[in-house]
């Protein structure tokens, strides 16, 4: 039976892998990424010299085809995305569904790097019970999706891009006020850090050349 590989890479630092995944990605017949300019920086990395394959949210509805076909073969796939796990937001859980419902093969884990577990891991918000709602809605929705979570009595978690986050910020001191979060921004990259405070302060923080980078956010709603 072939099998689908579901392989979580480095979120920053290319040095967090596990040899599990070095070997399942040197093993397999072809691993699909998210960007394969950004797997191909892993790959150099760790010398893997696998073929690659694009798979993204972009791609057309008849890609899932093509690689139900490539398993039927007898080949196996690793999945990848840009960073951390597959099939947290990206299109990785589309693509485990159309195979889990058209094909026959045998889905495997390869557990590793995450955002949302490695800010967790150093927060000072007991996060033993929390909701996870990935990427705001950019526009349809917004104002009605931060007054929900505003209600939520637990600590929500969100990620963010440099282009949203104030107003991301803002938008939630709007609906729920000015609540302590926790901000992790280029986690496990050169220019990590770790803001905790109030909303208002973060806002203050992330102004100007702290706008940059990928953000994991937790609001503290008890």
């Amino acid at each position: 039976m072939s099998k689908l590989y579901i392989v979580a890479t480095p979120i920053g630092n290319l040095k967090d892998i596990t040899l599990r995944a070095i070997e399942v990605l040197r093993e397999v017949d072809l691993v699909l990424a998210e960007d394969t300019r950004m797997t191909k920086k892993l790959f150099l990395h760790h010398n893997i010299n696998t073929a690659l394959s694009a798979f993204h949210k972009y791609s057309s509805k008849g890609v899932p085809v093509k690689i139900q076909d490539f398993l039927e073969q007898g080949k196996n796939i690793a999945l990848v995305t840009d960073a951390g796990a597959p099939g947290i937001s990206d299109p990785g859980q589309w693509l485990i569904s159309e195979i889990v419902k058209n094909t026959d093969v045998e889905i495997i884990t390869i557990p590793g790097p995450s955002a949302i577990t490695a800010l967790i891991s150093i927060s000072d918000i007991d996060c033993s019970r929390f909701y996870f709602f990935g990427f705001p809605p950019h526009k349809k929705g917004r104002k009605t999706f931060f007054e929900k979570i505003s209600k939520i009595d637990m600590p929500v978690i969100l990620f963010e891009s440099p282009h949203r986050i104030l107003k991301t910020l803002k938008d939630v001191e709007n609906a729920g006020g000015d609540r302590y979060c926790n901000i992790g921004r280029e986690l496990t990259k050169i220019y990590e850090e770790v803001f905790r405070g109030k909303v208002s302060q973060a806002q203050k923080h992330f102004a100007g050349e702290r706008e940059r980078g990928e953000f994991v956010i937790i609001i503290n709603n008890e």
